[in-house]
């Protein structure tokens, strides 16, 4: 428990400094087509590409000087799936197969998005910050769509 609220308190200084303006309009913004916005014939288009879609953006932001190396190098790793999760472990064979169980209790493999995303443990911290600031969101997609 005491972890569980000093990370409240550590989300809770960064996020002192966050400003947000009523005078300011949100508006979604469509990836594919970010200057026209979303069209059927742009959807039916990607879905319908052999090109597999990039993530360079992702990797791009990721090298903000602003940003601690340590952060950086972190969202970096966890951007190409190579931090020492269990499923990963497990293909380098330090750890057995049977071994790959979720650290959370969840029953489900250890793989980057189950244990920063799918876990009910761990998982659910979005869910409360997003809760907590507010802001309604539909979490679906892969590691790179929520860093994006």
């Amino acid at each position: 428990m005491a972890w569980e609220e000093e990370s409240v308190r550590e989300c809770s200084g960064l996020l002192n400094n966050v400003i947000l303006l009523d005078t300011v309009k949100d508006s979604w913004r469509w990836l594919l087509d970010p200057i026209h916005g979303y069209s059927i014939r742009g959807t039916y288009r990607f879905l319908t590409s052999d090109n597999e879609p990039t993530a360079t953006g992702a990797t791009n932001n990721v090298w903000d000087k602003l940003v601690p190396s340590k952060v950086s190098l972190f969202a970096w790793r966890l951007l190409q799936d190579r931090i020492p999760i269990k499923s990963n472990l497990v293909r380098c064979r330090i750890l057995q197969p049977a071994n790959n169980f979720c650290v959370g209790g969840c029953d489900n493999i250890e793989t980057t998005f189950q244990l920063f995303i799918g876990c009910d443990v761990f998982g659910s911290v979005w869910y409360l910050v997003c809760h907590w600031l507010g802001i309604s969101v539909v979490f679906s997609g892969s590691i790179t769509d929520y860093f994006l």
